[in-house]
């Protein structure tokens, strides 16, 4: 009888103990195109009768899979655990720029593949760092973003333009949500930024 009660008290505990745990639910964040419309270039038409190939965007190695880099100090860093990309950032922001380039009419078509034509162009693009931080103040979260973008024209393997940036915003909150949203914002712009040098580089050379 002792042990008939002391295996219930112990199954007891046992689930009250399951019970009485949290369920950890991971929260997922997405880079996306801002809700301000860039318009394109020209409508009904294309500014230059040529291709341009996106080359899948490079993201360094600390940078590169789901999970979200906190940076402690100049060379320290650390991820966090219950927080990721929805996606790789590689693979949502080579589809950004593709999208972003096809609505502004600049080429007559890109895409990340060509199977029956050769491009003129291609756009190259590394991320070096794509972080959350903190601000001087050692209170407010900063969003970072240092990226490289490059035109090369296929036909010579020359670059012919590149544009670097190197970007904060600081956060209004302690929210990795707006992290997310500030991020996107700082690669549209940047992309937008790029993309009118495109035209007046490409321009010029008419």
């Amino acid at each position: 009888m002792k042990q008939k009660i002391l295996s219930i008290l112990i199954m007891t505990l046992i689930l009250t103990g399951c019970g009485s745990q949290k369920t950890v639910v991971k929260k997922y964040y997405t880079l996306e195109q801002p809700d301000r419309v860039s318009n394109p270039f020209v409508e009904d038409s294309v500014l230059f009768n040529a291709r341009c190939e996106v080359g899948d965007v490079n993201v360094y190695p600390a940078y590169s899979g789901r999970r979200i880099v906190f940076r402690d100090d100049s060379h320290q860093i650390r991820y966090f655990g219950e927080h990721e990309w929805a996606v790789p950032s590689s693979t949502v922001l080579t589809q950004m720029i593709i999208d972003f380039l096809s609505a502004k009419n600049l080429f007559l078509r890109v895409s990340d593949r060509f199977w029956e034509h050769t491009p003129e162009y291609r756009i190259n693009t590394t991320v070096f760092e794509i972080e959350v931080g903190t601000a001087q103040n050692k209170k407010d979260f900063i969003a970072h973003l240092k990226l490289k973008f490059e035109l090369i024209d296929t036909r010579t393997g020359t670059s012919i333009l590149t544009h670097v940036s190197n970007r904060e915003s600081t956060l209004e909150e302690r929210n990795l949500n707006l992290m997310a949203e500030s991020i996107s914002n700082l690669f549209y712009e940047e992309l937008e930024n790029f993309v009118q040098q495109i035209r007046e580089t490409l321009s010029a050379q008419k």
